[in-house]
């Protein structure tokens, strides 16, 4: 099985990547995706339950700030 990278971050860190995301939004062109969503987003030992914004590590739930949720939802669907 291989190994899940969990990227936490600090409140003031998180303050700090949305500074750094508001910045370069203006040089940064992104293309809207369709996208059809999905409820829950389940890999061997991760669970990620979207409309609830919970996610589950070998059954466990795993505490995640709003930034690392949505970093995590990011780098699994995209």
């Amino acid at each position: 099985m291989g190994k899940l990278l969990l990227l936490t971050l600090n409140e003031q860190e998180e303050k700090m990547i949305d500074k750094i995301i508001t910045a370069i939004s203006d040089y940064i062109q992104i293309e809207p995706m369709e996208i059809t969503p999905v409820s829950m987003l389940s890999f061997p030992g991760l669970e990620i339950r979207k409309n609830q914004h919970r996610v589950f590590q070998d059954g466990e739930e795993v505490n995640l700030t709003r930034l690392e949720y949505s970093t995590l939802v990011f780098v699994v669907v995209y």
